[in-house]
């Protein structure tokens, strides 16, 4: 080999190792050179305001990175800062997968279909093994589903299967999935670091078995966390609370409004339990005619109240959905009660509407004509649209 060769060599190799990721301008150009050279697409969605995504921009320009990102990768970068572009905007709607936060690095194959992501840190090892993830087939996120679909019950499995599963937003199959990991864990290690990083990573109903344990041994749920989230542990559970409350309430019955309710109170989340489920729990109570109930907590939401505006909505929200003659009197005495408060006019333009609608409910003619035609022309002194008065 003649020194020229070897020379030429070298230089070249120098010339790989000190180039920087080389990503592409846009997403569709991405996808056109992974097609055409049979690769994978690497997606770095970030944003340029985030701190972890400044640290892990100069690993980028890395010798080491930049030889293995551009020999296995078509690379692109989606920046959030000002909101997704048409086409990386578009990009995303279709593969269904929603992000809480950056930065994230995501892996497609080059017919735009997901077969892995990670979180992403500064760390050159990692973000190697990000991709050697990806480059494995076995190890691809996106292949887990069929690893499930063929009988695969391991921890391993159900635990990347449930992520797979929130990332696409099928909280309904996540739990099931979720539910089937509780049900192969050794139950001798419930107290360990690795049930509470499943807790944390893969639960979010409170219906599972993981939360039930570490909610009914909250002393044990301490230690785990580190540094600036040492002491957060708890918080997990009122999260969890919160997505349940979010993404299954539309199928609880009024004992489960009442549980959950009563967890939200042990959980410090709320002193009586009607911080979050009210509304939904006002709703089964008059289906069901459970008219006393109904009047009990429309008195306990009210005397509760801390404003005329929330008292406003409280009533308003009885007012439209309640029928039964003895709830709509009881909200009749309170609106009126509520009417001698100051107040601007437009809040009581609003309770003069709320209490002619009561009057329409009981039948009362007689009111009603007279009361409206007051506020009538409290309305018109007062600049208000007549609208909904004279819809009456």
């Amino acid at each position: 080999m003649s020194k020229y060769t070897i020379l030429f060599l070298l230089s070249s190799i120098q010339w790989i190792y000190s180039q920087s990721v080389n990503f592409e301008k846009s997403i569709e150009t991405a996808f056109e050179k992974a097609k055409a050279n049979n690769k994978i697409v690497f997606i770095e969605y970030y944003n340029t305001d985030c701190s972890i995504c400044k640290s892990i921009e100069p690993l980028f320009d890395n010798p080491e990175i930049a030889a293995f990102y551009n020999s296995n990768f078509v690379s692109y970068k989606m920046n959030l800062k000002n909101g997704l572009n048409g086409q990386d905007s578009l990009f995303m709607a279709q593969t269904k997968l929603k992000f809480s936060g950056v930065p994230f690095f995501l892996f497609f194959d080059n017919a735009k279909n997901f077969i892995h992501y990670s979180g992403a840190k500064n760390d050159v090892n990692y973000i190697l093994n990000i991709g050697k993830k990806a480059l494995n087939k076995d190890e691809r996120l996106g292949n887990v589903e069929n690893k499930y679909n063929a009988g695969d019950r391991s921890i391993k499995t159900l635990y990347s299967y449930t992520d797979l599963l929130q990332l696409q937003q099928d909280y309904a199959m996540a739990n099931k999935v979720t539910s089937q990991l509780y049900e192969v864990y050794p139950k001798q290690n419930l107290s360990s670091h690795q049930s509470y990083l499943i807790l944390k990573n893969a639960v979010t109903s409170i219906d599972n078995g993981f939360f039930k344990y570490w909610y009914e041994n909250k002393d044990k749920l301490t230690g785990f966390e580190k540094g600036p989230n040492s002491g957060t542990e708890i918080k997990l559970l009122e999260q969890i609370v919160i997505q349940s409350i979010r993404n299954e309430k539309q199928d609880w019955d009024l004992s489960k409004i009442k549980e959950v309710k009563q967890i939200t109170v042990n959980l410090g989340m709320s002193k009586d339990g009607n911080d979050f489920l009210w509304e939904d729990e006002v709703n089964l109570l008059i289906k069901y005619n459970e008219n006393e109930e109904t009047q009990n907590l429309f008195k306990l939401l009210l005397n509760q109240s801390k404003n005329i505006y929330s008292s406003l909505y409280i009533t308003d929200y009885f007012v439209n959905r309640a029928n039964e003659p003895l709830v709509i009197k009881t909200i009749l005495v309170s609106i009126q009660e509520l009417m001698k408060s100051d107040m601007e006019a437009e809040q009581k333009g609003d309770l003069m509407l709320q209490e002619l609608i009561c009057y329409q409910k009981l039948k009362d003619f007689s009111n009603l004509n007279s009361k409206k035609q007051k506020a009538l022309d409290f309305y018109k002194k007062s600049g208000l649209d007549t609208e909904l008065l004279n819809q009456l």
